[in-house]
């Protein structure tokens, strides 16, 4: 018998053999099938897997989208923001999507797609899997309203169980952080304020948000250029020092207080401070809450790495907790009969409430947050507000300077110098115009020299203004003095 009839019988017994053992195997399963209950094939088959387990020297960790409260795996979300950016050329499945009021596309693999990733010379595989179940409502903790669930979906994190120990206390982290900074770099600003339509308990449906497209900047803002370094300097300092505040008991925020006249630019230093921090602005109407209670739950609401801004507190909240006793008091020393309180008066926030708010108990519900009052008079709030530790920097937003000045004229005109500044600085400094008033004279005219002349002709006006207002001051002030001296003589 020759080489080749040899080597051709013993293929030919080889797969009479295999098929020999495919079709034992049909008839074992048929017969398991047919006559086994299914819990008894369920049992048999899970021990089997964990038999052949034990043979594997591959771990896997699932990480799914919910747990068993349906309430979000931050592990997932985590890990669809670190893989977006490193899919492969070979993944033949990508999704795209361009969430509501988003800026940026999102890409992630589809189902059953693999990427595989390596970290300190550990490889690791990366499976997103999905599957259909049966569609279901389930109440959601942070919504009044059910969820609709129809699908599982998580990720298979594979790798030799050897390294277990490196990606629990190394990987996973790193993980974490890099999903961070993608989350921060794909961020759409956004501008939240109160629903008209919220309900008390409903995390997440009190806000609604708009994008923020402000262009204020630093570079932009018409303010003195010490003082724009200081803040600057102030914020930086500020997001660098979490262990820091953890540290020395304090909760990570940082308190703002903006005053001065209208117009003088509270509004656009937010915006570009929103902008410096990429921090999302929380925009919090007092008058329009029922009490402390809806202010706590508002709190709540917010999210991390925000701004929370109170514009002209001063005519934003009644300080109830100050004042009642004095308002009593000249009450009965008058005889005055109060009147009952309506029993359907709404509730106003306090001014314990707001305390608590800014330094209490409630202000350590989240980290990282700015919180902004402003206010066009500063000596009509309550010496409670100012103390540090509430509002931890005040800052005067004066009138237009020679500094702001040339911040505008080189925004809206495109000059640096030009012969009429030093007349136009001039006059700045006793005219008392607001950097709104200088912005809008310098938009009349695109040609630098008509825009400045015109400019000139406004500040005269300006300071003819201020100075008659000055000597009716005067004016007033001696008659006054003189009316004392006659009823003191008389």
């Amino acid at each position: 018998m020759s080489l080749n009839t040899t080597q051709m019988l013993s293929t030919t017994t080889i797969v009479s053999a295999a098929a020999s053992a495919a079709a034992t195997a049909m008839v074992i399963r048929s017969i398991t099938h047919d006559y086994l209950p299914f819990e008894v094939r369920a049992y048999f088959a899970v021990k089997l897997k964990s038999l052949l387990a034990r043979f594997s020297s591959e771990l896997t960790l699932v990480i799914n989208e919910y747990d068993d409260g349906l309430n979000q795996n931050v592990l997932f979300k985590a890990a669809k923001l670190y893989l977006e950016p490193r899919i492969p050329p070979y993944v033949k499945r990508i999704k795209i999507n361009l969430p509501n009021k988003e800026t940026k596309i999102s890409c992630s693999v589809e189902k059953d797609e693999e990427i595989v990733d390596v970290f300190n010379g550990v490889q690791l595989k990366w499976r997103f899997s999905s599957k259909q179940v049966p569609t279901e409502m389930v109440h959601h903790p942070d919504h009044y309203n059910p969820v609709v669930k129809s699908e599982d979906r998580c990720f298979e994190l594979s790798f030799h169980k050897k390294y277990k120990q490196v990606v629990m206390d190394s990987y996973i982290p790193h993980v974490l952080k890099q999903s961070k900074e993608t989350s921060t770099q794909k961020k759409t600003l956004k501008l939240f304020t109160l629903r008209y339509d919220r309900m008390h308990g409903m995390r997440g449906d009190v806000w609604q948000s708009v994008n923020l497209d402000h262009p204020a900047t630093f570079d932009t803002l018409a303010m003195d250029s010490d003082m724009k370094q200081m803040i600057m300097d102030d914020l930086e300092r500020f997001v660098k020092r979490k262990e820091f505040y953890r540290n020395v008991g304090k909760a990570w925020k940082r308190g703002y207080l903006l005053y001065g006249p209208p117009g003088t630019g509270k509004s656009s230093l937010i915006a570009a401070m929103a902008n410096y921090l990429n921090f999302d602005v929380y925009d919090l109407e007092l008058t329009n809450l029922r009490g402390n209670m809806e202010l706590r739950n508002l709190l709540i609401a917010t999210e991390n790495k925000s701004i929370l801004v109170v514009e002209d507190i001063d005519c934003s909240i009644e300080l109830q907790d100050r004042f009642a006793k004095a308002k009593a008091t000249n009450a009965m020393d008058l005889n005055v009969i109060q009147p009952v309180m309506n029993l359907n008066q709404v509730p106003q926030v306090t001014l314990s409430g707001m305390l608590n708010f800014i330094d209490g108990l409630w202000s350590s519900c989240g980290d990282e947050r700015i919180i902004i009052f402003t206010t066009n008079h500063k000596d009509r709030l309550d010496p409670a507000f100012l103390r540090p530790g509430r509002m931890d920097v005040h800052i005067h937003m004066s009138y237009c300077t020679s500094c702001g000045f040339k911040m505008l004229a080189s925004s809206y005109l495109g000059i640096t110098e030009h012969p009429l500044f030093l007349e136009v600085e001039g006059l700045i400094e006793k005219a008392k115009v607001t950097p709104a008033d200088v912005a809008e004279q310098l938009m009349r005219n695109e040609v630098p020299e008509i825009a400045l002349r015109e400019l000139i002709q406004f500040l005269e006006i300006k300071r003819r203004e201020s100075d008659e207002s000055k000597a009716k001051e005067v004016k007033e002030e001696r008659a006054e003095e003189a009316e004392s001296v006659r009823a003191i003589e008389a």
